[in-house]
């Protein structure tokens, strides 16, 4: 949740990024139930205290007579507090994330900019075939069978993609590893209460989660779900950040509000595979860090020869604990468009407050740390870019240099071989 010692002293601005970031909230109802809470909790602490000094002297009538009325009145009052905190709590908890001031001003998502682009789209001299195409020419993806199986959007990778599945995950740990990263294989069952927490109320909340009500938990959408969750309600040494975590797991969504051709094939599916990266850091390294995952995500993507671009989010497409977002696109060949494969988020020390991680300063003070995440690799939609990018005219495709070390062979040939 956002900080509400910042909001008191910056309502103006607060009201401005509330307007920029498209959320219909009171700032002054907010500031409302905050006085209202804090006064009702004073009155508690007074009346708290008189009845301990009622209660540590010799009873008398009088005494017994002042204690009981000072009891009825903390009752009262202790109900009105309850009452004030639960509607103060639930309106701060639908405060998105103040934004960073350089992220600029949109509505939505038509309104993300393009920062620059990397490598030029292939030019092929033949007429090209889509991933599907491709996997069924190689046996690599049954769809068909996943249906009968498990319902639509499932799919099963076969044969040489799943050798390639596992390169490009071991390829991604070897360059993570070496730039301080742990890796981390995660539950992919968490908490509600905890779930809840990561502040993303567009999953939790929304249409895209998957909930076992009988055992009060989320199957996750992503690693960053259980990971950031890691240390939470404890406090760190300052001395050891910045944390850097890797995390491979399976993923689970809906994918409620996905339709057309991106409900086909392994795009869009209601379980994934998936290597994120956190960070946990102070709040004067976050920058750094931000631009650090950024840069190991174009490194990431530059090793497999993909064509890119990154985008940067605007101000009302950001997710509510975002500060900054910047999105990480792929070509693809059949589309003959970029599509997002990456994305990397500051959220400050939103999430933080949430799951109460703090670290001790050099003043040995206790701060919230600051959370960011960022894809490693998006194993479906990373498959996809390889295979299209990189199909022959004999319907063959070649593997990018920097997997072949995790290979047994250097292309797929159009023989299965």
């Amino acid at each position: 949740m956002p900080d509400i010692n910042y909001i008191r002293e910056n309502p103006e601005e607060i009201k401005q990024i509330m307007v920029n970031r498209g959320a219909d909230l009171s700032v002054d109802q907010l500031l409302k139930l905050d006085k209202q809470r804090r006064d009702l909790i004073q009155q508690e602490e007074d009346l708290k205290y008189k009845k301990n000094l009622l209660s540590g002297d010799k009873p008398t009538k009088e005494r017994i007579a002042d204690s009981r009325q000072i009891g009825g009145r903390l009752k009262k009052v202790e109900k009105q507090k309850n009452k004030a905190e639960e509607q103060y709590f639930n309106l701060l908890s639908k405060f998105p994330n103040v934004h960073q001031p350089e992220v600029f001003i949109g509505k939505g998502e038509a309104d993300n900019r393009e920062i620059k682009k990397v490598g030029q789209p292939p030019k092929f001299s033949f007429k090209i075939k889509d991933y599907m195409e491709l996997a069924g020419l190689h046996d690599l993806i049954d769809t068909e069978r996943a249906a009968k199986v498990s319902g639509a959007r499932f799919g099963y990778l076969k044969n040489q993609a799943v050798n390639l599945q596992f390169a490009l995950i071991q390829y991604a740990l070897d360059i993570l590893q070496s730039s301080g990263f742990r890796p981390f294989i995660t539950p992919v069952l968490v908490k509600k209460e905890i779930m809840e927490k990561t502040g993303y109320d567009s999953y939790t909340k929304g249409q895209d989660a998957y909930f076992l009500e009988k055992e009060n938990l989320y199957l996750v959408g992503t690693g960053e779900h259980a990971l950031i969750s890691y240390h939470a309600n404890e406090i760190l040494n300052g001395g050891a950040l910045p944390l850097r975590y890797t995390a491979y797991s399976s993923c689970f969504r809906r994918e409620a509000g996905s339709y057309g051709k991106d409900t086909k094939g392994i795009l869009r599916v209601h379980q994934f595979d998936k290597l994120e990266m956190i960070t946990l850091t102070t709040p004067e390294k976050s920058v750094e860090e931000f631009n650090f995952l950024l840069s190991l995500q174009e490194k990431l993507v530059q090793g497999l020869e993909l064509p890119y671009r990154l985008l940067e989010v605007c101000t009302g497409d950001l997710p509510k604990p975002s500060a900054k977002v910047i999105d990480l696109e792929c070509w693809l060949p059949s589309e003959n468009k970029y599509r997002e494969t990456h994305s990397v988020s500051n959220c400050t020390d939103y999430q933080a407050r949430l799951l109460n991680i703090k670290y001790r300063d050099s003043d040995n003070k206790k701060q919230h740390v600051h959370i960011l995440n960022g894809t490693g690799f998006a194993v479906g939609r990373t498959l996809i870019a390889i295979l299209e990018n990189n199909q022959q005219k004999d319907g063959s495709i070649k593997i990018p240099k920097s997997l072949h070390k995790y290979l047994s062979f250097k292309e797929i040939k159009s023989d299965g071989k």
